[in-house]
């Protein structure tokens, strides 16, 4: 294995493990440079999943507000709970771990797309796909902030819920001027 190799799963590997709920957010490195490369990551793999059903404009926008959205809430949260010293850790987990499960989605998501909605069976199996995706997604992300801000399984569920929905709309009054 060489020395990129190394490094690379050195990097990748504690997403793979809050995705999987075996690491908290304390065990990805506080580095600017995990910390930028997560975001990048978040966004570029955000910018191909919402070019899936819109123009590169529209997704170019999409990720954009999406990512900004992730760096407000991470940051407002942390400075509410008084932990601001965990803002990089925080947003690269948040970043890191939802590209890396878009990553995984993209192609179910590109199913979804071609699927003919006639074919009764496949369709179930996909949207099952579907939502399998987006609750992985959401109890990742509550996994995130329930050891950054040191609050409960419940009121991280709420944190969760409500940086979702402020999210989608958000990211919907954004694009909707573009369209």
């Amino acid at each position: 294995m060489t020395r990129y190799h190394a490094v690379m799963i050195k990097l990748v590997q504690p997403f793979i493990w809050l995705c999987l709920f075996r690491a908290s957010t304390s065990d990805v490195p506080a580095s600017r440079l995990v910390f930028y490369c997560s975001l990048l990551f978040y966004f570029i793999v955000g910018t191909f999943v919402s070019h899936i059903d819109n123009s590169w404009r529209v997704s170019i926008v999409a990720s954009i507000s999406d990512t900004l959205m992730l760096l407000f809430v991470a940051w407002g949260l942390l400075n509410i709970k008084n932990f601001p010293s965990r803002f990089l850790q925080t947003a690269a987990s948040l970043a890191g771990t939802g590209g890396l499960i878009s990553l995984i989605s993209l192609p179910i998501f590109m199913l979804l797309r071609a699927v003919d909605p006639q074919q009764g069976q496949l369709t179930s199996v996909v949207l099952l796909l579907v939502i399998v995706a987006i609750f992985w997604s959401l109890f990742v992300t509550a996994h995130i902030f329930r050891y950054a801000l040191e609050i409960s399984p419940a009121m991280s569920a709420v944190y969760t819920v409500a940086y979702t929905m402020m999210t989608l709309v958000v990211v919907g009054l954004s694009i909707s001027g573009v369209v």
